[in-house]
């Protein structure tokens, strides 16, 4: 049956209290007959809207009840369709049914009722053998003392318990997280109701109902109009309205308080054990005496004329039949009273009324599932289950002879006093005990019964007519399903075999192989001598021959006709091969560690770790029919396309190591037998298969969950994994033989949600809740988080990404929880995605915001604050050095002009005075010499030579006279330098205009050198006899002028930058760019120059004296 796209049901039910009614026995013996137990039933339904705003549903709604107790859900029950605006009619009044009326009805039941078998046999119930058994006990963290059960739309599992109040997701348990300071009154819980919007009602032990919602506790007892004593169940009416059923009496809740309901409304009961409602809508509730049931759209209960005792439980079948269990008649199908069956008290009853109740059955708790199949607790003695309850005829009372079948301590069950049931998303069956939480779940793979598990001798598989033989040591079995396994003559001790396409059949012993033929079987020979061996590998091919690796022997071909030929080339230094496979085309492949050969006619290939086979000690080989090759070994699968192996290696999944046995499906589909169980690649997964270190594939995993006894056979000399014409794999494991119906194997497309369970950091636990806030200076944090999901949750797999920190998903493998650490303050979003144990990932995502709180040294404000600091910091050190570097470079360069001026000095009052003197002297002699005289000549040449040599020690001596480094001392500095130039009789003058100001230290040296440059060619060049000097401090610019009154600059020197082969004026040009400034040559008609210079105000002062 479709679940997604049809409206499906499973009607359970729940005990109720114990039979005496008192007060909560001293033992949980009395403890497990006085509680009621269990969420009871379970609906999957097509959603049709998209309305889940309101927890109560108004008459006539589609929402259904889920309630831990309630029987069967309605179409006025609240919870499972919770998003739907389908609307159900409201009832008509009931009108007068007249006999003729009545008669029909009950023919059209009687018609119905006979009908049900033969629905039933559509579709058999297999049986409870071929439920896979699953436990958890208190020692691995379940709660003891599981009363009640139930099941949220989601997939969650709820258990009430002794304890307190549970969630289970298939791997964990954890206790209901109430918020800080909320306490129940009492832990022991009788009974749970889930709603739509989430909230839990609780029935205590201790007597009162509690809402829980969000972690916070509304208590309702007797002050609230809620009756008495324990509170047993809960059901919503097909109106929307909540009713609980309590030890004291029948109550319903109109959303504020609790209204006891009585005799007024036709309830004469003083108390009431069960209630739930059916799909027509009609409200049951048994009594402590009697049964009633309300129709919808009623307020007067009828009563049904059945006498009945404490203890008593209801469900309805798929049939719409209401099932009823109580201690006076046991478990039966009631007659149907809402259609008009006569009342019990108007009719014959049978004879087990009348105190032979020796042979009934009694149930704490009854659930019908989705193979219609009827599943019972009862207390002392185990789980119980008819498997053809359909076929069971009104108001008969269930005996051993109906085939019930038992599940008890015995065969698995944490303990024997079980009470509430419940049926899961995926079909499962949850069943609580005092010791722990069981399941069951429909096994895929089915066992070959008869070989006993611990057989030394192992298992081995092959290949027989249209099914398989089974080996183990002596024993031989012929299986095709539905036939029963048929023996098989063997005389030996056989551990393997294989057929070929000819139909030969090879057999393994331990000293040997054998060839059997048209019946006849017959030992082969590797050696003339008639040596025993041990083959190692085995491996037929299409021509009724085969190779063999035999240890101590070597690697034979075998040839139809029984012939055998070495082959030297394929023993690699005394190793063989471990797994051998012959292909279509008759391509011999052989496999060793990390090492494929392929043998073709005489052409031997080598294919190796070089092409990327990292597999380890091969164990199996298969080549498809596209003629890739698959190797399986201890530590990897490969794929060889030719070219590349393509490997699989437990870094990406350990379900691919130590398969022993591949085989191709008709599908394309890939089956692997290996050390995790039975793995299966779809056709669509294998084009794509990732490389080592890549990715996981998608896959699936058939273990001892699903039926397989135990894990692939190890060492092994032909494969143990092998495929009939139907399509059927039978594979041989180290605890049997199981076989399965690929055909009829469905892939799980059923997207599963998560639940992120909340959020741990600072040593506190945190609710995943909008506005979450971790406190400041955390620094890590743990997410946990489930898959919503029961059946194999423990294969469930996981992606996640923190938003702010992940640049990419990470894969969890099967971790449910995230850490994170060195995490800073801001804003950050937890991703979280699952997917099913087939492989199939959702796309919804699962998210938590959350916020990390700042210190107010964490703020931006403080960090721009601190940056801005820092910065005025860096730049106040900056300049305090700089300011330290210069004033140290100018007292330098200060000392050193110091100095320089001290030279000059030196040179001209004594080396350039004493050569002028000296001149003038030589100069005299030549003097008094006659002007013919060719020694006066030479004298006078010489003395222009020296006076030559003279001018160049003066201009060198006006080098040394450099400008102080103080604007201020400019004019003392161009004075000194007049000076010079006045020895030589020129007139100097030097004129100021303005307040002296200090100037920068690079315009003072760009300026002193132009201004030397320029006084030397005023004195060397241009001959002139006058030299004036201006210097202007104005508010917007310094101003330096030079003028002389020589022969002038010619007009192209100033064009041009100064005569060819000269760099004096280009010098000074430069310089004058460099500081900005504005440099001018002017030379009149009648000669002289002025050179002037003209730099801002902002460059050429220094910043001290700006405010």
């Amino acid at each position: 049956m479709n679940r997604a796209g049809i409206r499906r049901w499973v009607f359970n039910s729940g005990s109720s209290v114990g039979a005496d009614g008192d007060a909560a026995p001293s033992n949980w013996h009395a403890a497990c007959d006085t509680f009621t137990h269990g969420m009871h039933e379970r609906q999957m339904a097509a959603l049709d809207g998209a309305d889940a705003s309101a927890d109560v549903s108004p008459p006539g709604s589609s929402r259904l009840g889920l309630t831990a107790g309630i029987g069967t859900p309605t179409c006025g029950d609240t919870f499972a369709l919770r998003n739907s605006r389908r609307r159900c009619p409201a009832p008509p009044p009931r009108p007068a049914m007249r006999f003729a009326d009545r008669l029909l009805l009950w023919l059209a039941a009687a018609l119905l009722v006979g009908a049900a078998p033969a629905l039933s046999q559509a579709q058999p119930a297999r049986p409870l053998a071929d439920f896979a058994h699953a436990r958890w006990m208190v020692d691995q963290g379940a709660p003891a003392d599981i009363w009640t059960l139930a099941l949220s739309p989601s997939g969650v599992l709820w258990l009430g318990t002794g304890q307190g109040l549970y969630r289970f997701d298939g791997v964990r348990f954890e206790p209901y997280p109430l918020r800080e300071g909320e306490r129940l009154a009492s832990n022991n819980i009788n009974a749970l109701h889930l709603e739509a919007n989430g909230d839990i009602w609780i029935g205590l032990f201790a007597g009162g109902a509690v809402r829980l919602r969000d972690g916070r506790i509304a208590a309702f007892n007797e002050g609230q109009g809620l009756p008495g004593g324990r509170v047993l169940r809960f059901a919503r009416g097909p109106d929307g309205v909540l009713w609980a059923a309590a030890g004291e009496g029948l109550a319903r809740f109109d959303g504020q308080r609790w209204q006891r309901i009585g005799r007024e409304r036709g309830y004469q009961d003083e108390g009431a054990d069960y209630v739930f409602t059916d799909r027509r809508g009609n409200l049951w509730v048994a009594g402590i005496q009697r049964l009633y049931w309300l129709p919808p759209g009623e307020t007067q209960f009828r009563d049904t004329g059945e006498v009945i005792s404490r203890n008593a439980v209801l469900v309805e079948d798929r049939a719409g039949r209401v099932w009823m269990s109580e201690g006076l008649r046991g478990i039966r199908p009631l007659p149907d009273y809402p259609g008009g069956a006569p009342t019990a008290s108007s009719r014959q009853l049978p004879p087990a009324f009348n105190g032979d109740q020796s042979h009934e059955l009694r149930a704490k708790q009854l659930l019908f599932a989705d193979d219609g199949s009827l599943w019972m607790t009862q207390a002392g003695v185990g789980v119980r289950r008819v498997r053809e309850a359909a076929s069971v005829p009104t108001d008969h009372s269930l005996t051993e002879a109906d085939g019930v079948e038992l599940f008890a301590r015995r065969d698995g069950l944490p303990a024997n006093v079980v009470v509430p049931l419940v049926q899961g998303m995926d079909g499962e069956v949850w069943v609580g005990s005092n010791h722990g939480l069981s399941s069951f779940r429909l096994q895929r793979l089915q066992r070959l019964q008869g070989f006993d598990s611990s057989e030394p001798a192992g298992f081995a598989v092959a290949l027989a007519g249209d099914g398989v033989l089974a080996l183990s040591g002596r024993r031989a079995l012929t299986w095709s399903p539905p036939r029963p396994p048929e023996p098989a003559p063997v005389e030996r001790e056989f551990r393997a075999a294989v057929r070929d396409a000819t139909g030969t059949l090879w057999w393994v012993h331990g000293d040997g192989v054998w060839r059997e033929r048209e019946g006849r079987r017959e030992r082969v020979w590797l050696y003339e001598q008639r040596r025993q061996y041990v083959a190692k590998a085995l491996a037929p091919d299409q021509k009724g021959g085969a190779w063999v690796a035999a240890q101590g022997a070597g690697v034979f071909r075998i040839d139809a006709d029984g012939s055998t030929h070495r082959e030297p080339r394929l023993e690699l230094q005394g190793n063989l091969p471990t797994a051998i496979v012959v292909a279509a085309d008759g391509t011999a492949w052989f496999a060793y560690d990390d090492l494929l050969l392929s043998l073709k006619g005489a052409e031997l290939r080598r294919h190796g770790a070089a092409q990327g086979l990292h597999v380890g000690r091969a164990t199996t080989l298969l080549v498809d029919r596209r003629g890739q090759v698959y190797v399986g070994g201890e530590a990897g699968f490969a794929r060889f396309d030719g070219r590349q192996f393509v490997t699989l290696t437990n870094e990406q999944e350990d379900v691919f190591t130590h398969v022993t046995g591949v085989v191709e499906s008709a599908s394309g589909d890939l089956w692997l037998n290996g050390g995790r169980g039975l793995v299966q690649l779809a056709a669509r997964e294998l084009p794509a298969l990732p490389a080592s270190g890549q990715a996981r594939p998608n896959y699936r995993l058939l273990d001892w969950r699903d039926g397989l006894p135990g894990i692939a056979l190890q060492a092994t000399p032909v494969p143990t994994l092998v495929v009939d014409a139907q399509q059927r794999l039978w594979a041989a494991t180290n605890g049997g033989v199981a076989w399965l119906d690929t055909a009829h194997v469905t892939r799980s497309e059923r997207a599963i949600g998560v639940d992120i369970l909340g959020l741990r950091a600072a040593d506190r636990s945190f609710r995943p809740e909008a506005g979450l806030t971790l406190p400041a200076g955390t620094r890590a944090a743990v997410i946990r988080y489930s898959a919503l999901t029961l059946a194999a949750a423990d294969r469930a797999r996981f992606r996640y990404r923190l938003d702010g920190v992940d640049t990419d998903w990470q894969d969890a493998d099967t971790r449910r929880e995230a850490a994170y650490a060195n995490l800073g303050p801001g804003d950050y979003r937890f991703r979280v995605v699952a997917a099913n144990a087939d492989g199939v990932w959702s796309t919804r995502e699962a998210t938590l915001d959350f916020r990390i709180a700042a210190y107010a040294w964490q703020t931006r404000g403080f960090v721009l604050a601190c940056t801005l600091l820092a910065l005025a910091l860096v730049a106040g050190t900056y300049l305090l050095r700089t300011r330290a570097l210069a004033a140290h470079v100018r007292r330098e360069l200060e000392a050193r002009h110091r100095e320089r001026e001290r030279i000059a000095r030196e040179l001209h009052d004594t080396l350039l005075q004493s050569t002028q003197g000296l001149i003038l002297h030589i100069q005299g002699v030549a003097s008094s010499m006659p002007a013919v005289d060719p020694t006066r000549q030479r004298i006078e040449a010489l003395l222009d030579r020296a006076d030559q040599v003279v001018i160049e020690a003066r201009e060198r001596v006006l080098d040394l006279r450099t400008l102080q480094a103080d604007g201020t001392e400019l004019l003392d500095s161009l004075r000194s330098v007049g000076e010079e130039l006045h020895r030589e009789g020129v007139d100097f003058q030097v004129v100021s205009h303005g307040t002296p100001r200090p100037l920068d230290r690079t315009v003072i040296d760009q300026l002193g050198c132009i201004g030397l440059e320029a006084l030397r060619n005023a004195f060397a060049h241009a001959q002139a006899t006058t030299i004036h000097v201006e210097v202007s401090f104005g508010a917007q610019e310094f101003q330096l002028s030079i003028r002389d009154n020589g022969v002038g600059l010619p007009a192209a020197w100033q064009m041009d930058g100064g005569r060819e082969g000269h760099w004096g004026l280009a010098g000074m040009r430069e310089r004058a760019k460099q500081i900005g400034a504005r440099l001018t040559f002017n030379s009149g008609a009648e000669g002289g120059t002025t050179v002037e210079v003209r730099v801002p105000g902002r460059v050429a002062y220094v910043a001290v004296d700006r405010p």
